[in-house]
């Protein structure tokens, strides 16, 4: 069962961003809905788009603003995919 932006486990010092930072690359499948990857007959495409968008993702959130990426940058980026 995977779990919830509102999980215990995501209570405390443990981050819903640390669970698909651990995920990822290698294990982005345990992360990303079966739904989704059900969907599309070329699972590796769909696997690469992911990785990419999630490689983003895992750059925003960032604890001090200046380690954040540039929203004009995150669009950039996602426009490629």
């Amino acid at each position: 069962c995977r779990p919830k932006p509102t999980d215990e486990r995501f209570n405390g010092e443990f981050t819903l961003r640390q669970w698909v930072a651990e995920a990822f690359p290698l294990a982005i499948s345990d992360v990303i809905d079966d739904h989704l990857l059900k969907q599309n007959n070329s699972e590796t495409i769909l696997n690469e788009l992911l990785v990419m968008i999630m490689e983003t993702w895992l750059s925003c959130p960032r604890k001090a603003p200046t380690e954040r990426m540039d929203l004009k940058e995150v669009v950039a980026r996602l426009k490629t995919i």
